[in-house]
């Protein structure tokens, strides 16, 4: 379970729009680009998908990390063939600096898959911390790093008994055990490195935040 004294090191809006009724528009745009997102990338919308990032702006996923057009070529090029893929959107906690913004998210991961001869669910509780950019008056996402906090494993026949390699399963860190072995049994190659909740790297991705929240108000 995650350290949540390790939360509160989240990046803090270094400045904020004089008018607050500006500032909840801002945040209420930047909310439904992330549930545009969802929407987008679990119905197949590409173009509508695209239009939500940033020129050069990067995905970090436990199946992909790299740039976020290729992302989206590959999800395209997956759709509906081997796994069905479901995002649940949550609350959002958003720190606004100029042109700038942090949008930490509580998100649910539900995958439908074959493993072996049974199909299986896995649930994947995180969090999306989301790096934007205003550009022409539009939020767009410029990174986005997931923090998967634990996950679960279901037949969908109750019926069926997994066989399940518990050794293979072991080497996944706990928050993504699940959903990354049936994304690897699948063919997949599963991100290394991938944060877990209050680890060093959690604190330094909250630090990168900061900084690069900090230099909003330049671009603003």
């Amino acid at each position: 379970m995650p350290d949540r004294s390790k939360l509160k090191e989240r990046p803090k809006s270094t400045d904020q729009p004089a008018n607050p009724t500006c500032a909840v528009v801002e945040r209420d745009a930047i909310r439904n680009a992330i549930a545009e997102w969802a929407l987008a990338r679990d119905t197949g919308q590409w173009e509508r998908l695209r239009s939500l990032y940033a020129p050069g702006a990067t995905m970090q996923t436990t199946w992909f990390e790299g740039s976020a057009g290729e992302f989206i070529e590959r999800s395209a090029k997956g759709f509906g063939r081997s796994a069905i893929a479901q995002h649940l959107v949550g609350a959002s906690v958003i720190d606004l600096c100029g042109a700038r913004a942090i949008a930490e998210t509580r998100i649910v991961l539900l995958l439908r898959a074959a493993l072996g001869q049974s199909q299986v669910d896995v649930t994947c509780y995180g969090r999306f911390v989301d790096f934007f950019e205003s550009r022409r008056s539009k939020w767009r996402i410029w990174k986005r790093v997931p923090v998967y906090e634990k996950d679960r494993i279901d037949p969908v026949n109750p019926a069926d008994q997994l066989d399940i390699d518990r050794e293979v399963l072991s080497q996944f860190a706990e928050g993504y055990r699940h959903l990354a072995y049936v994304q690897s049994r699948a063919g997949a190659n599963v991100t290394k490195g991938l944060i877990e909740p209050g680890s060093v790297e959690e604190k330094d991705l909250y630090r990168e935040g900061a900084e690069w929240l900090a230099q909003g108000r330049s671009k603003s």
